[in-house]
């Protein structure tokens, strides 16, 4: 629960963030889907490690080099799993689902997403 929490108040908005920085609205939406994706992994992993080495080790002199090590083995396995399976999989249930959309309707979509700086 408290890293759905997270993840909804303060990844999201922080990959936006960053996402945003490298990534212009005008780029393909791959291109943004995929920078939203590698900066929601960072942000989550760092978070997620934090919990995990408090839970693992609790807080004493070697937190910081637990949550290294933590960070870099969650880092190495959350990121292929995000971008070429989890990532994959959402955008393609997504297509399916609201493949009905006609053109005109999903122009306005994604011209208000862009406004709204949720381009996707």
């Amino acid at each position: 629960m408290i890293i759905f929490l997270c993840a909804y108040f303060i990844s999201s908005k922080v990959a936006k963030y960053f996402a945003f920085k490298v990534v212009q609205p005008t780029d393909r939406g791959i291109v943004i889907v995929l920078m939203i994706q590698v900066f929601t992994v960072i942000s989550q992993v760092a978070l997620a490690s934090i919990l995990g080495v408090y839970h693992s080790y609790g807080f004493d002199t070697q937190f910081i080099p637990h949550y290294l090590i933590t960070y870099c083995r969650s880092f190495m396995i959350a990121l292929p799993v995000q971008l070429f399976i989890v990532g994959a999989m959402a955008r393609y249930l997504f297509r399916v689902l609201f493949s009905s959309t006609n053109g005109v309707e999903e122009e306005k979509i994604e011209k208000e997403l862009l406004e709204e700086g949720f381009a996707e």
